[in-house]
């Protein structure tokens, strides 16, 4: 029994091991530095939970206040290692492409490096804003447990829904703004 135990706790850190030293994406390894660089815009409400945080913008490095603007906004808490977040990548840029006039959409590049960061902006094509947080200080002050999840914040900075289950789809975020928001995304 106990070498059971000792062969299945050894087979899990191997595979924990094998997810941290995943190979660089295909541009990383051809290319130098990533060109991605989309600007973030501050917000003005800070959401409930973070407070008045400024984290660097991920594509240009402004400073840049986690907040809403005046509408609904989506916190997308992902990073560069996290296999859920590279299955959900599609899936939220599917979703701010259709509705981002209505909500914005802000990545939180959680736990992560700058440069694994944008790699990984670039090669999901994103074409949100970003920011860069090494330290987790949205994560946290969400009370998201572990990577990804996407809170619903409304314009007041009210966290109106946290989705923290992997899997996310574009039908999944549209019905979750509409309950949350009482909008009627299509």
């Amino acid at each position: 029994m106990k070498r059971a135990l000792a062969a299945s706790a050894a087979a899990l850190l191997l595979a924990l091991t094998a997810c941290a030293e995943d190979a660089p994406p295909a541009s990383e390894a051809a290319e130098g530095e990533p060109t991605w660089s989309v600007a973030c815009a501050s917000g003005t409400t800070p959401i409930e939970g973070v407070g008045e945080l400024e984290l660097d913008c991920l594509g240009d490095e402004a400073a840049t206040a986690v907040a809403t603007a005046g509408k609904p906004l989506l916190v997308v808490l992902w990073a560069s290692w996290c296999g859920p977040c590279q299955d959900e990548a599609p899936e939220v840029q599917a979703f701010y492409e259709a509705h981002g006039d209505q909500v914005d959409v802000l990545g939180v590049d959680t736990a992560d490096t700058r440069a694994k960061g944008r790699w990984f902006a670039e090669d999901f094509g994103m074409t949100y804003p970003s920011v860069f947080d090494p330290e987790e200080a949205v994560r946290i002050g969400l009370g998201v447990p572990a990577l990804p999840g996407i809170a619903f914040v409304a314009p007041d900075g009210t966290v109106a829904e946290l989705l923290v289950e992997p899997g996310v789809t574009f039908e999944a975020l549209t019905a979750t703004a509409n309950d949350a928001f009482g909008l009627e995304l299509p």
